[in-house]
């Protein structure tokens, strides 16, 4: 059997607050491309866009972190529980 895929690590901060909502991203492309929507929005660039955050978390295009936010599997209803 092979063991599944783990997110990339990124700014220790980050992951240990990802780390809590883990299990409501049923893909670890989308947990990693949740870990790096953090890693846009606490980044010292001027404009929080997708491509800017693209650009801080070395990604070659924007298109995996807008399919997170537009098409991925995880509800935001889940999300929102969990969070409150």
């Amino acid at each position: 059997m092979i063991a599944p895929k783990k997110a990339k690590p990124t700014i220790p901060l980050i992951d240990e607050y990802c780390e809590n909502y883990r299990n409501l991203f049923p893909e670890v492309r989308s947990y990693q491309a949740f870990k790096n929507i953090h890693v846009g929005m606490l980044s010292e660039i001027k404009r929080k866009t997708l491509p800017e955050s693209a650009k801080v978390v070395g990604l070659e295009n924007e298109q995996g972190l807008h399919h997170f936010l537009t098409r991925s599997t995880w509800k935001v209803e889940k999300m929102r529980s969990f969070r409150i």
